[in-house]
């Protein structure tokens, strides 16, 4: 159990460690948009200083595609089913099944999901919730993030060959996912997880279908701007 929860740490802390901000690419009128560096060279005593500053788009910024009107910052809602791997018990691969509303505060993002796992589809010894805190990365034709937080799972554990163990634990969760897109803010694809406690640790798959609140309506109707 210990070396599956220093498993967990290190993807957990590898997760952590890298630059968490928001949304890093978008399309914007149909061409890929980035975050650009502005250099403001200031000399002082013959020596060139150069200050470098991340340009962040305003939370209310919205661009058009295919006469959509679509908004930069965005949230969104995957919902799926896959299969899971308990590490700590050594039981075969079961079901694995969960939804998350993703939302943001500003330029961050953040998940809030439920998952439940058990041996088979319809019988479940494991029902687990979390908060975490993200990175994006968007285009019009694919989507991708990761979110690193807390979890609490409640359910039961075998005793012989009977679940009537019952526990109640906190841990952390890592959640990774990769999303084709059909139209700028609907798609599917899969998502990877690892939820870990005092009680077990568990890592799986699900396929999941992804929608997205990014629409904002048509720019242009009947060839009139309807702004």
């Amino acid at each position: 159990m210990k070396t599956n929860i220093s498993i967990l740490l290190f993807f957990a802390l590898s997760f952590a460690t890298s630059h968490l901000s928001a949304q890093t690419d978008t399309v914007i009128n149909g061409k890929r948009y980035k975050m650009i560096e502005e250099k403001n060279d200031t000399v002082v005593k013959t020596v060139t200083v150069t200050k470098k500053k991340k340009h962040i788009a305003p939370i209310d910024s919205t661009f058009i595609l295919k006469n959509k009107k679509l908004n930069y910052y965005n949230n969104w809602l995957t919902v799926g089913g896959g299969f899971n791997q308990n590490l700590t018990y050594r039981r075969k691969i079961g079901f694995a099944g969960g939804l998350d509303f993703n939302f943001h505060l500003k330029q961050h993002y953040f998940q809030l999901g439920t998952m439940i796992t058990g041996e088979r589809f319809g019988f479940y010894d494991n029902y687990e919730f979390h908060l975490g805190y993200g990175k994006r990365f968007e285009d019009k034709d694919i989507h991708f993030a990761g979110f690193i937080g807390v979890s609490y799972s409640t359910g039961y554990t075998k005793n012989d060959s009977v679940y009537t163990n019952p526990f109640n634990e906190p841990g952390i969760y890592v959640q990774l996912e990769g999303i084709k897109k059909v139209t700028y803010d609907v798609g599917a694809g899969f998502a990877l997880f690892v939820d870990g406690n005092q009680e077990q640790a568990i890592f799986g798959a699900k396929f999941i279908v992804y929608f997205s609140g990014a629409y904002r309506g048509k720019k242009y109707n009947d060839g009139k701007n309807v702004d």
